[in-house]
């Protein structure tokens, strides 16, 4: 791997995952294009070539072009996914298309593989991305790829991925609180699954197997860790004392606080997603997927996260929240135990 120089175009390519391939593929000496409306900064790769446009109606810079492989990161409605899989059907030999696990029809189940029935539009022409309509919208690009590139494409459906660079602050935010210290608030069961991958392991990934010709359809998941274990390990990088007071789920729920965001990587029971945590990446694995020890992703996370500026973090608890929510749970604690006292005497 890695011996024959591949021409790569990315569509889009400027946030997150984009910027972790463009420096995969650079490192093995691969050639980028990165084809994007210009609207995000772009000088993080002032040797890469750069074709400006709009994948909803204005390709032109694409026309006559041919590349080894084309990685598509930002496709989300099948109508504009089409375009581009049309014009670009005979200029390249290898389609790489990121989707999403979000595809499945549900997660009733753990251990969910690829096989397993795709979510459906209501409304088969809605182009409204929702929480409820993202999945279904991603699966059909699946199929609009596969039906221009038969036997040429890779679908990649990663998890929550999570790393330097990442947008959400989903994963940054328990690093960064754990380092902080003191009473800490975290969700449920601290034997409850939470699952990601690495977006360097995942780029990785990607670009071994776009160097291989690789195509099918992949799950690409780290293997489902306790919570517990994050954060014990977030405590060890950081040398952290903090203390964890974890929190019952119908505490957090009367409360009003919001799971996946407002309260990162906690999924309420009352979503009825069970296995969206807890995906099967045996296939991918058996390609060659690996991921680095935690430790190595919390201590890049927080190396990163250290040289944002002015930066409101998207997701996670205030500490003034925090601190009003351990003051009310410690109390319904005490109260709580006390009742049980009082029933255990009254037994007597």
């Amino acid at each position: 791997m890695g011996t024959i120089i591949l021409k790569i175009l990315i569509l889009g390519g400027t946030s997150f995952l984009g910027p972790h391939l463009v420096e995969e593929a650079q490192q093995r000496g691969h050639e980028i294009t990165l084809f994007n409306r210009g609207t995000q900064e772009s000088s993080r790769f002032p040797q890469v070539e750069k074709l400006r446009g709009d994948r909803d109606g204005h390709l032109e810079a694409l026309q006559g072009r041919e590349w080894d492989a084309v990685i598509d990161t930002s496709g989300h409605v099948p109508r504009i996914v089409e375009a581009s899989s049309k014009l670009l059907a005979n200029s390249t030999p290898h389609y790489t298309f990121i989707s999403s696990i979000s595809v499945y029809e549900n997660f009733n189940q753990s251990g969910i593989e690829e096989d397993y029935p795709l979510a459906q539009l209501d409304n088969p022409d809605t182009e409204e991305i929702t929480e409820k309509t993202y999945g279904a919208l991603k699966a059909r690009c699946e199929q609009v790829v596969e039906q221009y590139f038969p036997v040429r494409s890779l679908i990649v459906r990663p998890g929550l991925i999570v790393g330097p660079d990442d947008p959400t602050d989903r994963f940054t935010y328990w690093p960064c609180r754990v380092r902080d210290g003191g009473d800490i608030l975290a969700p449920v069961d601290p034997t409850a699954y939470v699952q990601f991958i690495d977006v360097r392991d995942l780029s990785k990934w990607i670009i071994d197997m776009i160097e291989e010709q690789a195509t099918g359809v992949y799950n690409v998941v780290g293997e489902p860790i306790a919570f517990e274990t994050l954060v014990s390990e977030c405590q060890k990088v950081t040398q952290s004392d903090a203390t964890i007071h974890w929190v019952s789920e119908d505490f957090l729920i009367e409360h009003q606080v919001g799971d996946w965001v407002e309260l990162p990587l906690w999924l309420s029971s009352q979503r009825k997603i069970p296995g969206f945590l807890h995906i099967s990446s045996k296939k991918a694995c058996g390609m060659g997927l690996a991921s680095r020890p935690l430790a190595e992703t919390i201590s890049a996370t927080l190396e990163w996260n250290a040289k944002r500026q002015n930066v409101v973090p998207k997701a996670g608890l205030n500490r003034e929240q925090e601190r009003k929510l351990l003051e009310l749970w410690q109390k319904a604690t005490l109260l709580r135990e006390s009742s049980s006292i009082v029933a255990r005497f009254s037994l007597f």
